[in-house]
């Protein structure tokens, strides 16, 4: 799924509903200002693969609140 949808309209002080975790907007706008397009969420793993036209990444929501 695309970042800048899940996040369009959204202030930054929410959160939004990724795969059943709830992540904070502005975790993933610092994401797609970073260069990321794309979020895919893997719940079996509890993490989320990031990627962008030139960048990759394998996050854990602990590490995604981290970065808010």
């Amino acid at each position: 799924m695309k970042i800048e949808e899940l996040i369009t309209g959204k202030n930054k002080s929410e959160k939004v509903d990724v795969g059943g975790v709830t992540l904070p907007v502005s975790a993933l706008d610092n994401f797609m200002r970073e260069g990321y397009v794309h979020i895919k969420p893997y719940q079996e793993e509890k993490t989320f693969s990031l990627w962008g036209k030139a960048c990759t990444v394998c996050f854990t929501e602990k590490d995604i609140l981290d970065r808010a």
